[in-house]
């Protein structure tokens, strides 16, 4: 119950109970007045009794029903950010490409494709490596990502790939701990600089090391760096 909700879905929530919740006691007959004129309440016979709580009983379960499906919206709206699954879309969002008619565009697609070009900006550096790592050449890993040969070649210039592994010493035998990969700025001791951010942020008893490839990881011996942490002194 920790979730911090939404002002404003909270507000829409209790103004939506309020109205249900006055509305269910204007329903309610005056209790100095009969429901229909003619003798009083205490004079109605068993049939007038039976049908009147029929009524308060019906009007009690729409009432019901309207506050479950209030809540219903409500958690709706407050988890809408989750990914959740559902039914496909009535209108699937066509691929950025030539068919792409900026005049028919929905306010959805626009979202969904300026969500994705975020993503593929980001992914773009990471993307050019690994094909270069694979053989590719600039001018063909331009094309296929729609960009400029010119930033193919600044990527590969200024930017570089390493794979890292962390492992722990066992009974006198290194094992793996985990792996991952990281994209940074080419300098000098920049993939020093990775083994000790990842080794601060290794949660790994001692002595655990750090090996880092430039690339994809070969063998051990071919590491371009290695770092080692020592077991605590006494």
């Amino acid at each position: 119950m920790g979730e911090k909700r939404a002002l404003l879905t909270d507000r829409w929530f209790i103004d939506q109970v309020t109205a249900v919740t006055q509305q269910f006691l204007r329903s309610l007959p005056d209790r100095g007045a009969s429901d229909t004129p003619g003798p009083s309440r205490t004079n109605a016979g068993p049939d007038a009794l039976t049908a009147r709580a029929a009524r308060l009983s019906a009007e009690r379960a729409r009432l019901e029903e309207e506050e479950a499906a209030l809540q219903a919206d409500v958690e709706r709206l407050n988890h809408a950010h989750l990914p959740h699954p559902g039914p496909p879309s009535p209108r699937p969002v066509p691929a950025a490409g030539p068919g792409l008619d900026a005049e028919t565009l929905t306010l959805a697609e626009a979202g969904r494709i300026r969500r994705a070009y975020k993503i593929t900006e980001a992914a773009l550096p990471r993307l050019v490596l690994e094909a270069a790592e694979d053989g590719r050449d600039a001018s063909a890993i331009a094309r296929d990502l729609a960009v400029t040969p010119s930033y193919v070649y600044r990527i590969l210039r200024e930017r570089v790939r390493y794979t890292w592994r962390v492992d722990v010493l066992t009974d006198k035998t290194w094992a793996e701990r985990g792996t991952g990969h990281a994209v940074v700025d080419r300098a000098l001791g920049s993939k020093a600089a990775l083994a000790e951010k990842v080794l601060a942020e290794t949660a790994a008893p001692h002595p655990a090391r750090v090996l880092v490839w430039e690339g994809r990881r070969t063998a051990d011996e071919d590491a371009a760096h290695t770092l080692t942490r020592p077991e605590p002194g006494p």
